[in-house]
Parts: C-alpha cells; sequence; structure tokens
C-alpha cells in the first residue's frame, strides 16, 4: 500500500540500449530512485540489459562507481591493422574481442542476488538463425553460465561484438534493432507505471562527417524509430482502454513516462570513459530532476481540476434538490 492508502503502483523501468551513452541511464535512475520511486519490472536492451541487471541487484551506488571508473580497454580489446582482414574475411562474426566485458559481468552480476530480488529483471536479445526476437526474464535462467550468455547476447553490437548461444542454440544479439523498448510485456505483465529512459537525443545539430558517424546516425534512426513504435503501441492501447473497446474488457490505462536526452553529444557509442560518464550521469540526473517536476506539477494541476469539477457537480446537485 502507498501512504495514502492506496494500492501501490506497479511499477516498470525499461532502458534501450546505447553504447557508452548508458550512463545517461545511471543518472536518471539516481534521481528515480531519490523521488522514492523503487521498480517491480526492469527490462533492458544491451547496455540497458546490462544496467537493469546491476539495478535489480538492489545496489545502486555500485552502478553509478562502475560507470566512473570502467574505461573502454576494460570492456573491449580493438584489433590489430593486419588483423582486421582476417576478420572480415575470416569466419570470426565480430570485429572486437569482449572477453573484458564477461570477465565484469562475472565479477558484477549475481545469480543468486538477481533470484532473490523484489524486481524481476529481463533482456531483450535476438537470434540471427531463427530471426525470433524474445524477452527472456531472470525465472528462466537456471545457471550462473546462462546468465552471462544472456547478458553477452543481449549486448552483443551486431558486427562489433561476436553473438552468443543461449542455452547452446541459436546465434543471440543484441536485440535493439527490433525490439529495443520490450513495453509491451511490462503492460502484459500489469505495470501501472512505464519508466522508459531513450540514450538518442531528442535533437542532434552536428552532422556525421565520417562512415563510422554515419553508421552511429544510422542506428540512432533504427533506435528511435523502435521506441516510437513501442510508445505508439502503448498510447494506441490507452486508447483503448480509454474507450472501453471488447479488447480492453478489464484493464487500466498505464502511465508512460519516457527520459531522453536534450541535446546530443557526438558520442563514439564504444567510447566509455570515466570523464564522459560523469558528465552524463549528471545530465541524466538533471533532465530527469526537471521533468519529475514538470509530471508533479501537471498532476497536482490535474487534481485541482477534478476536486473543483468534483466541487462544481456537488454544489449543482444541492442546488437541484
Amino acid at each position: 500500500m502507498s501512504e495514502n492508502g492506496n494500492p501501490k503502483p506497479m511499477r516498470a523501468l525499461v532502458l534501450p540500449g546505447g553504447g557508452g551513452r548508458g550512463a545517461y541511464q545511471v543518472g536518471v535512475i539516481k534521481a528515480l530512485r531519490q523521488e522514492g520511486l523503487d521498480f517491480d519490472l526492469a527490462f533492458g536492451t544491451s547496455i540497458g540489459g546490462i544496467n537493469a541487471a546491476i539495478y535489480a541487484q538492489g545496489d545502486q551506488t555500485r552502478l553509478e562507481e562502475l560507470w566512473c571508473h570502467i574505461k573502454s580497454k576494460d570492456v573491449f580489446a580493438l584489433p590489430s591493422a593486419h588483423q582486421i582482414g582476417r576478420l572480415v574475411l575470416g569466419h570470426k562474426l565480430g570485429l572486437l574481442d569482449n572477453a573484458g566485458l564477461e570477465e565484469i559481468l562475472r565479477r558484477e552480476i549475481s545469480l543468486q542476488k538477481l533470484k532473490a530480488s523484489k524486481t524481476k529483471v529481463g533482456w531483450c536479445t535476438t537470434d540471427l538463425c531463427s530471426l525470433q526476437t524474445k524477452l527472456i526474464t531472470i525465472d528462466e535462467i537456471m545457471s550462473t553460465n546462462e546468465l552471462i550468455d544472456v547478458l553477452m547476447a543481449t549486448s552483443a553490437i551486431p558486427m562489433a561484438f561476436p553473438p552468443r548461444h543461449i542455452h547452446g542454440k541459436g546465434l543471440w544479439i543484441d536485440g535493439g534493432l527490433v525490439r529495443n523498448t520490450p513495453m509491451e510485456t511490462a503492460i502484459h505483465l500489469g505495470a501501472d507505471e512505464i519508466y522508459m529512459v531513450l540514450l538518442h537525443p531528442e535533437k542532434i545539430d552536428v552532422c556525421p562527417v565520417n562512415m563510422f558517424e554515419v553508421l552511429v546516425r544510422c542506428l540512432d534512426i533504427v533506435l528511435d524509430a523502435s521506441a516510437r513504435k513501442e510508445i505508439d503501441s502503448a498510447q494506441l492501447y490507452n486508447r483503448l482502454v480509454e474507450a472501453g473497446s471488447p479488447e480492453s474488457i478489464g484493464r487500466k490505462k498505464v502511465k508512460i513516462r519516457v527520459f531522453q536526452p536534450k541535446k546530443g553529444v557526438n558520442i563514439n557509442l564504444l567510447d566509455i570513459n570515466p570523464e564522459l560518464s560523469r558528465k552524463l550521469i549528471r545530465q541524466g540526473y538533471d533532465d530527469a530532476q526537471e521533468q519529475l517536476a514538470l509530471i508533479k506539477q501537471a498532476e497536482e494541476q490535474a487534481q485541482s481540476q477534478a476536486n473543483n469539477d468534483a466541487e462544481t457537480e456537488a454544489n449543482l446537485s444541492s442546488a437541484l434538490n
């Protein structure tokens, strides 16, 4: 129960991917926690999936500590110039060696803590063999090795990092290109409120100047389209509930809160460094505080209007009687 005696709403935290920009989510989460918001569900894709896992373990300060100390070289190793040709023409499925990431995950993430957590966590990933995109929850994972496989799979940016077998099958990669924001599952599981933290900015004023930046911008476009599709679907769901459509009988509207960088920073998705991470954490924290204040103001105005309407209706009823 909440402080006012009403049933506590089920809250879902949805964290899509975005590489080195993931530190922005840490700042938003910090602001949400300071507002007393906790989450029953935490679903993520790619770096958002790793953030979701560490959040669900319950140690919020550790998430910020990691981002403020980890560097790109701790996560992956770049190939030498003479190795690139052999990688492209050979049988390797990723250009970068991300053994460092696996080492970090094995050190920082505990299957036992996630199983015991009050927050159900899940990760979105896509199988290159079957073309299936799936949200895998902690309930489906039975061993530490399976957990690491899922986390490595959801983090496997196509071509950059190698795919991963899950349960010994398939070639699973980052699910963000297909389903970067698994809001539908959160609604299906009964979420009353969804807090989604996007990593691509609302607006970027800088044009790409090289091939890599063009690829990054194209990825931003794909991720934005995926997110907008999920948001539009959730808003359609709310309209159907409000209209009382037959398929929505017994269902309730869902509050959707979307947090997103207001301004773009020309960030290499594979660039992870403490100085940049601290800036992104601060930006996420400040943006979230500002948006939470606006949300609170809007809710107070709506409640005031509802009270006025109720008082007017009561006065009218009294006058008629």
